[in-house]
């Protein structure tokens, strides 16, 4: 008996011991394979995100064309809200020219940007780490780089185009000074330069590189010669520049909270004394770091140097935008510079530990609270998504009047889309209806239901109504916008379009908008009531709406004299 109870033990031992041999073994690749899922999450959100460009795309795009869309090539090197735009407008080009303007397919290279930013931090990582360590620090690096906080760079992908341009390019010049690579590194800190202002940053980032490393005196000044030669230069060729909002603030309080809470947005959903805080806490554990051997200071150089980026952007922001309230920092954009540092952060946490056993910690409590802390600032770019939507069908009809502050001078813009095929003008774009309902086409609608009371309610036997409620119809220039809710039985809407007396497809719009109110009244259907729609304001004859649901098409007629926007 003895002998087999002594066999079984040393049968459970060596069991034991090979599930821990194995979870040495594959325990580090299991959790570096799981940096892939935050570029995969990013990548659901950009599928899922409108195809028409935004914003500061448009301004650019009138910038360096033509009015029959051809390119300009000088205007490439003008500067935008006094940024140098360079490499940032050439890709706009290159979208508009080749890829049909559309916003996917960019947001898909700003991707992969992301996915360089986090290889170079892999290979820029002290040799001396463990496998689980540099498998952690990987994952952490992919969680912040593409956290939900920086949703905005991806989704609006004219964003990424700049800061995580020039968030590749920066990390690019560091991990080639890191290796005495010096004029690739010079090189690759040129073009961040000519992609966005807050880059000018990697300069003296590149001169305490240098120093750290020990290396000689030229080369520690370098980096510094050359930014202020970049910077002077700056200063002189971009003339009078406008930018939207207030003058820069004096208030060194606001300017302190508008950096500092830059610094640690990422620990915040929506408060900035929250990510101040945050911030402080950020630099104070580097402090705590500061005093290393000179091995050390060799080794960590790029870290080091990584932080001096992220606090030189945060000291550039903050003297620009301070002055627009105290959320100024908490911007989506400015994620790339907040993981720049807490990247820093954690390698120097991780690699060169002042208390060891709160490496794990910190690893793991920046990708979970981080992540989480992102969703307010994620769902808030998800939730304006509806009205890049309905922007893309009234340009599509000529009519982008009600949306002036996302797409500038129509008068201008719209004949260069049209000439570049570009989205809305491209054959990418669509209602999605089905059926063979687009803008121009002509349907047969004999087959189309309109709800038999005068409400447009359309009783059912089982007691759930067929309700097409359009409550907003409103010209504003030379559109017509309509809003309200629409339902089927239990069913919502699945598409909205706007047609003639003729039915031909005059208008369309955007469906499964949350509407609080027409649910309470409805319960036990599903939510996503509300629908927007534009159509023309001066086709002549009366105009319907239409929806398609599960059971097919509803329609019903619009009033003959809708109210004129004041």
């Amino acid at each position: 008996m003895t002998e087999i109870a002594s066999e079984t033990g040393r049968d459970e031992r060596t069991t034991t011991e090979t599930r821990f041999g194995a979870a040495r073994r594959f325990g580090p690749v299991l959790l570096g394979l799981a940096a892939a899922v935050p570029p995969l999450m990013m990548l659901r959100e950009v599928l899922r995100s409108p195809q028409l460009h935004f914003y500061d795309y448009w301004w650019v795009l009138l910038d360096i064309t033509h009015d029959d869309g051809s390119l300009r090539p000088w205007a490439l090197f003008g500067f935008r809200n006094e940024h140098p735009f360079v490499l940032p407008s050439l890709l706009f080009w290159l979208s508009a020219r080749f890829g049909h303007g559309l916003n996917q397919p960019l947001g898909l290279l700003i991707i992969a940007f992301g996915v360089g930013c986090v290889l170079l931090v892999r290979a820029m990582l002290p040799a001396h780490l463990n496998r689980w360590q540099r498998a952690g620090l990987v994952t952490a690096t992919s969680t912040l780089v593409f956290n939900p906080h920086g949703i905005h760079n991806y989704v609006r992908s004219m964003s990424g185009a700049s800061w995580i341009l020039a968030m590749l390019l920066v990390l690019t010049a560091l991990a080639a000074m890191q290796r005495e690579h010096r004029f690739t590194a010079v090189g690759a800190g040129l073009l961040a330069s000519i992609s966005y202002g807050t880059s000018f940053a990697v300069w003296p980032a590149l001169a305490v590189l240098a120093r750290l490393r020990g290396e000689r005196r030229r080369w520690v000044v370098a980096p510094v010669v050359i930014g202020v030669v970049v910077v002077a230069a700056w200063l002189v060729l971009r003339g009078p520049q406008g930018g939207g909002g207030s003058s820069p603030t004096d208030d060194p309080a606001q300017a302190m909270l508008a950096g500092l809470s830059m610094l640690g947005m990422i620990w915040t959903g929506t408060q900035p004394t929250a990510a101040l805080l945050a911030g402080v806490a950020g630099i104070a554990v580097l402090a705590l770091h500061a005093r290393l051997d000179r091995e050390q200071r060799r080794a960590s150089a790029a870290w080091w140097a990584l932080a001096v980026y992220a606090v030189g952007c945060a000291v550039m922001i903050s003297g620009s935008r301070a002055a627009f309230g105290e959320t100024a920092g908490l911007q989506s954009r400015y994620n790339s510079m907040t993981a720049a540092l807490w990247i820093a952060v954690l390698v120097i946490v991780v690699a060169w530990p002042r208390r060891p056993g709160i490496r794990t910690a910190a690893v793991a409590g920046t990708v979970v609270a981080t992540v989480a802390l992102g969703a307010p600032m994620a769902q808030g770019v998800r939730d304006d998504a509806p009205n890049q939507q309905l922007l893309a069908v009234a340009a599509r009809i000529g009519h982008p009047d009600a949306f002036a502050d996302r797409f500038p001078a129509p008068d201008r813009l719209l004949p260069r889309l049209r000439a570049l095929g570009h989205y809305p003008f491209s054959p990418e774009f669509t209602l999605g209806c089905g059926d063979g309902v687009e803008i121009g086409s002509r349907v047969n609608t004999a087959t189309w239901r309109v709800p038999s009371l005068g409400s447009y309610r359309e009783p059912r036997p089982d007691g759930r109504d067929v309700l097409l409620n359009v409550e907003t119809d409103q010209v504003r220039g030379g559109a017509r916008m309509l809003g309200g809710w629409a339902i089927s039985g239990i069913e919502r809407a699945r598409c909205a379009a706007v047609l003639d007396a003729g039915g031909t497809v005059v208008g369309g719009g955007v469906i499964d908008l949350p509407r609080a109110d027409a649910e309470a009244q409805t319960p036990g259907i599903e939510i996503g009531l509300g629908f927007q729609a534009v159509a023309p304001a001066g086709n002549t004859g009366p105009l319907r709406v239409a929806f398609r649901f599960p059971d097919g098409w509803w329609i019903r007629p619009l009033t003959e004299n809708p109210q004129v926007a004041s």
